[in-house]
């Protein structure tokens, strides 16, 4: 199934999710490579004004699914890269 994410929407996400992403290295003294000890990033970590900025680019009726996806989809490639 295509994205249909806009690349500026992408862009957003892809900064909120390295600004939360730690070192491979605290995978094996916290369990996670995400900030807070979390296994993944969705839709609902995002601040209120990420969303905001999100949707003013693009907004449509399944917004918060594509992102979801999107933010799952990256979070697992940094998992199990």
């Amino acid at each position: 199934m295509a994205r249909n994410l806009l690349s500026r929407q992408k862009t957003i996400i892809d900064k909120f999710i390295n600004d939360n992403t730690h070192s491979k290295d605290s995978f094996y003294r916290i369990n996670s490579v995400f900030t807070e000890g979390r296994h993944g990033l969705d839709a609902d970590d995002l601040p209120i004004e990420i969303w905001e900025k999100i949707e003013a680019i693009n907004d449509t009726e399944i917004l918060y699914q594509e992102v979801n996806r999107y933010m799952d989809d990256k979070c697992s490639d940094i998992v199990h890269s």
